[in-house]
């Protein structure tokens, strides 16, 4: 497959105005920035180079993956070997500094990942191979200018190209059949870890419709989690946790799930009421709720456009909540943050929050997530994924 041609002219801007001859990365979502391929185990890295080389030294069992999605020069190794015992930096350092020197790079200046990162996981286990890189470049090739490349990378995902829109777009559109799946589920007596349980075979059961033009998923990952009554008033935390609580008659119950395809995620929550018979209205309470969020919701898109301050999205939607009685108390949360690269990451570029500094962008891509928690008794939010357009706003979950 070939390489991005956009996002390569991005990254060629990004270090020429970094003053960067290569950016060299490890962590699975920069790897996939740069090259297009999403690692398994964390143990590959992407080189790419101003003269507009790019390259993957991935592990050899990875090769055939790498080779589906990417355009990228491929070069593998073995991290271990039956042979001997052997240290895995070490194992990636040969390919990595042949590299270097087959480009010429032994005296450049290189941009690494030096600083704090969020990253979702892409396999039960991951390497970490963090400041290792730079020692053995400063052992190594003692010349090179080693320079973080944090900050740059961060931007670069905030803003996606139209290949990686489609590419969120269609991994959002897999997430339907999970949801579909739990609502189904949702009714009293069910245990949140059945419910849970529910969404994600539905997800795994149906077979992604690739959209125009978008290859289906070779690789998709879901986690779907349930929160009824007063758990659900427990979900504006940093994490969302499934336990056993029983569904009672008239419970809120909230599904979160953070979906991938080929690593491309989504943050999505939808809300449900676990209604005594089927035909039986959601309570008064329910409906305010419903009513809050949504109009919270309209405004908040109404108030997308290239140009415009995160902050005022933010506001927009939260004057709506204050409205309906819905205060700090309530929604203690920031409107959204960016999704695509980052899952789970309040701090992914655009973060649509009260304090935020961030100004969209055509190719941004964020949730958009008013919620009311009520200590005790439930919480509710609702949370698209949307995508900045030229015009205004895309809601990508539109089920």
């Amino acid at each position: 497959m070939d390489l991005d041609s956009e996002r390569q002219a991005r990254i060629q801007d990004a270090m020429r105005e970094a003053g960067l001859d290569a950016l060299l990365c490890a962590a699975p979502s920069h790897v996939l920035l740069l090259t297009g391929y999403w690692p398994v185990m964390a143990a590959s890295v992407a080189l790419v180079a101003r003269s507009g080389e790019v390259h993957v030294i991935a592990p050899e069992d990875e090769r055939t993956l790498v080779e589906a999605v990417s355009g990228a020069t491929l070069t593998t190794y073995l991290p271990g070997r039956l042979e001997e015992m052997v240290d895995p930096v070490q194992a990636l350092a040969k390919p990595l500094l042949s590299l270097l020197d087959r480009l010429q790079l032994s005296r450049a200046s290189l941009g690494l990942e030096l600083g704090y990162g969020v990253q979702p996981a892409s396999y039960l286990t991951q390497v970490h191979f963090r400041a290792s890189l730079a020692d053995v470049l400063r052992d190594r090739q003692p010349a090179a200018r080693i320079h973080s490349c944090d900050a740059l990378v961060e931007r670069l995902k905030a803003v996606k190209t139209p290949r990686e829109l489609d590419l969120i777009r269609q991994a959002c559109t897999d997430a339907a059949a999970g949801f579909a799946a739990a609502e189904a589920a949702v009714h009293p007596g069910a245990r949140e870890n059945e419910v849970a349980a529910a969404a994600l075979a539905g997800f795994e059961r149906t077979l992604p419709s690739p959209l125009a033009g978008v290859p289906a998923s070779e690789r998709r990952d879901g986690h779907f989690f349930c929160m009824s009554g007063p758990n659900s008033a427990t979900a504006s935390a940093a994490f969302a946790r499934t336990r056993t609580r029983e569904i009672a008659p008239d419970d809120l119950v909230m599904i979160h799930a953070n979906t991938a395809g080929n690593g491309y995620w989504t943050d999505i929550t939808r809300t449900f009421t676990a209604r005594a018979t089927p035909s039986a209205p959601p309570p008064a309470r329910h409906r305010q709720m419903r009513q809050a969020i949504s109009e919270a919701t309209a405004a908040a898109l109404a108030a997308i456009r290239p140009g415009a301050r995160s902050v005022d999205v933010d506001l927009a939607a939260r004057k709506v909540m204050q409205g309906h009685g819905f205060g700090e108390k309530e929604f203690v949360h920031g409107v959204g943050h960016g999704v695509g690269f980052a899952a789970a990451n309040a701090n992914a570029l655009p973060r649509i929050h009260p304090a935020s500094p961030d100004i969209l962008e055509a190719g941004m891509t964020f949730n958009v997530e008013p919620a009311a928690y009520f200590p005790d008794f439930g919480g509710m939010r609702h949370c698209d994924v949307v995508a900045v357009t030229p015009t205004g706003a895309d809601v990508l979950t539109n089920f």
